[in-house]
């Protein structure tokens, strides 16, 4: 039966758990739509549109690229079959001007020799003929001009060129430049031969031809690298950039930005940014459900913070839908995150938001500024509004947190170098964002603290307070007990501290966790005075009653005062299953005398729960402690621990502490500090005289 019904809330938790999910998931849907306008290719804008975020101009990258692949210079290859063959061809011009001028030798010797320049005209027919070039007769007069030993030295040192020439890539653009430079360098070293060197460079100009073949595919490969370059370096279009002015003709450039960042749409409902939304939103609740689960047992949540929590988390990411639409860095996640330290201490408060702060992140455009300043704002929040140790004013907890996001703001745009414009945009908003939520958290925390009756700080330090009327009446009702109360509240805020649990928690438990007494103060051998004992006129079991009472009586007093739940809880918890043992040792010998079977023990035992919690176990065993020394009167140190020990090693026999969460290790440092507790009441005064 106790099973299915703890099994219930984390059912309902679960089912809200998933139910937020889908919620956070709309809302980072609707969040992340960008503006959409009803705009086609020639239509007129009837507005300024600005870029919501950085992205790449697709349309001008693949112009440039196309452009960078149509002007790509061709490629050419040296062809050696092309240099050879222009090679030959010289030495075949030389071939042939040797056999003419063999004719014009023969011809001397006959009734009609040829002339120079009767030979030249030869000569510049079966050039063309042979070699299918044409040269001017005037131009090869001087190769029948010069003597053998020339013409065969001009014909080597024009053969020569013609191989250096050759030798590399030569173009059509390149060739008369090589030709130039050669035939200058010969003028320049054979100045005897100088006469001879235009008719050296008629022949090459005329013969040679480029040996630079286009390589097809060279060229095609060529272009295709410079348009990938360009690709692989799109233009980008920084955020905020103004697209177009109100009037412009939208043309095919700004149409396409526009769908490039889903400003045109057919449908309002875009399942696409609606399954990365759900992608991403499942990505960031599985890493919070895998820190919650870790934490399952030292996160003990009551029902009513859950829910409080998971609507404050909520309404922070639903404000969110609305809030980035004046600027992106107006947000009010540091209100969750002041309201979850507040109730969950500072190391949730600092996670949990951080997650909530995650979830709106893509509303916001994945703005780096909102999140560096968002976070620091979540720990200033988190460490201030978790503070359990001390009294933390409302004036700290919302200055500190201000100046500390304002700090940021101005450090991140100093780092960026912003202009001054984008310095008082970020200071305001970052103010407004910053102060608003504080003022929020703690203007509401009175309404969140009457819905949830939770143990937050403020609530404990507030009972805490010597002017409570409870505690008022404890002291006027029940001094022995009041004065009992407090010593177990020492003792159970020492020991909470060496352990780490919740300190404020377990000290002000302390202080009410015997208020039951109030309903019958006098049968509590603390309050009672001058000797009379009003046990003495009941039986046992009458006594037991009364006395197994107190717990019962204290839960339906603090029900009635509304005291918050975890106090109840230890109010209930607080001597667990135990039993009185000096009534029921009593109540033992009675049936001894009477030659009856010992009484069931179970007749005899507390009705309430074992502890449940570290703190409840904690004021257990400062309970009983606390009682035991005072009962036996111990006054030193040494036996104060021995009685100490002996009373929790009976509640671990009695199964006390086996759902408390504590180890053997927290019990020997919870041991230490009843010891040191002890050590500070027994130490000796100094003797004044008189």
């Amino acid at each position: 039966m106790s099973n299915s019904k703890s099994a219930k809330p984390k059912i309902h938790q679960i089912i809200t758990l998933a139910l937020a999910g889908l919620t956070i998931i709309f809302m980072v849907f609707y969040g992340s739509l960008p503006v959409s306008y009803d705009y086609t290719v020639g239509s007129i804008a009837g507005q300024d549109i600005y870029a919501p975020r950085t992205f790449s101009d697709s349309y001008e990258t693949q112009r440039r690229a196309k452009i960078a692949r149509d002007t790509s210079e061709a490629i050419f290859v040296r062809s050696d079959k092309l240099a050879e063959e222009c090679i030959d061809r010289v030495e075949d011009f030389f071939d042939l001007a040797s056999q003419e001028r063999k004719n014009v030798t023969q011809a001397r010797t006959t009734q009609s020799p040829l002339t120079p320049s009767e030979a030249s005209y030869q000569l510049s027919i079966s050039v063309q003929q042979s070699l299918k070039v044409d040269i001017a007769p005037e131009d090869i007069l001087p190769f029948f001009e010069m003597s053998n030993t020339t013409f065969t030295y001009i014909r080597e040192k024009t053969t020569s060129l013609a191989e250096l020439i050759m030798l590399g890539d030569v173009n059509d653009e390149m060739l008369s430049t090589k030709i130039n430079e050669q035939i200058g360098l010969f003028r320049e070293s054979s100045p005897s031969y100088a006469k001879f060197a235009d008719a050296m460079k008629v022949v090459l100009s005329s013969i040679l031809e480029p040996n630079s073949v286009y390589d097809e595919k060279a060229t095609a490969d060529s272009a295709d690298n410079a348009y990938a370059a360009v690709m692989n370096e799109p233009v980008m279009i920084d955020k905020g950039t103004k697209l177009v002015d109100s009037g412009d003709i939208i043309d095919e450039h700004i149409y396409s930005n526009l769908v490039e960042l889903e400003l045109i749409r057919e449908s309002s409902f875009d399942f696409v940014i609606l399954a990365r939304a759900a992608l991403y939103v499942m990505i960031i609740s599985t890493v919070c459900l895998v820190y919650l689960n870790i934490e399952r047992k030292r996160l003990k949540v009551e029902t009513p913070v859950f829910y409080l929590l998971v609507v404050t988390f909520l309404v922070t990411a639903g404000s969110s839908v609305y809030l980035n639409t004046l600027s992106t860095l107006l947000c009010i996640v540091i209100f969750f995150a002041t309201v979850c330290a507040t109730y969950l201490g500072t190391q949730n408060g600092i996670i949990l938001s951080i997650f909530n702060l995650l979830f709106i992140w893509p509303m916001y455009g994945f703005d780096p500024e909102l999140f560096f300043i968002n976070l620091v704002g979540i720990i200033m929040c988190s460490i201030f509004a978790g503070r359990t140790d001390k009294i933390i004013n409302n004036a700290a907890l919302i200055f500190f947190p201000t100046i500390a996001t304002i700090a940021t703001s101005f450090a991140y745009n100093f780092l960026i170098g912003n202009s001054r414009t984008e310095y008082l945009n970020s200071f305001v908003f970052t103010f407004v964002s910053c102060i608003a939520s504080l003022v929020a958290a703690i203007g509401l925390s009175p309404i969140f603290e009457l819905v949830s009756n939770a143990a937050s700080p403020v609530k404990l330090i507030s009972l805490s307070q010597p002017g409570q009327h409870l505690l008022k009446r404890l002291f006027l009702e029940a001094s022995g007990t009041h004065q009992h109360s407090m010593m177990v509240a020492n003792l159970a805020d020492s020991a909470a501290e060496a352990i780490g649990a919740d300190a404020l928690l377990c000290k002000v438990a302390a202080y009410y966790h015997d208020i039951g007494k109030l309903e019958n103060p006098e049968y509590f051998t603390e309050n009672q005075h001058g000797g009379v004992n009003p046990h003495d006129s009941l039986t046992v079991m009458e006594s037991v009653a009364i006395i197994t009472k107190h717990p019962e009586d204290g839960v339906k007093l603090a029900k009635k005062e509304r005291l918050p739940n975890a106090i109840i809880k230890i109010i209930d918890e607080h001597h667990g299953t135990t039993y009185p043992s000096y009534f029921y040792r009593k109540a033992v010998e009675d049936a001894k005398a009477r030659g009856l079977e010992p009484p069931d023990i179970n007749n005899f035992r507390y009705r309430g729960h074992i502890p449940s919690s570290r703190e409840s176990a904690i004021v257990m065993m400062a309970d009983t402690c606390e009682a035991a020394v005072r009962s036996m009167k111990t006054t030193d140190v040494n036996g104060a621990e021995q009685l100490i020990r002996v009373l929790i090693k009976d509640k671990i026999d009695q199964d006390q502490l086996i759902n408390s969460g504590l180890s053997f290790d927290d019990i020997e440092k919870i041991v230490i500090a009843f010891k040191q507790v002890y050590a500070g009441v027994f130490h000796e005064r100094i003797k004044y005289p008189e």
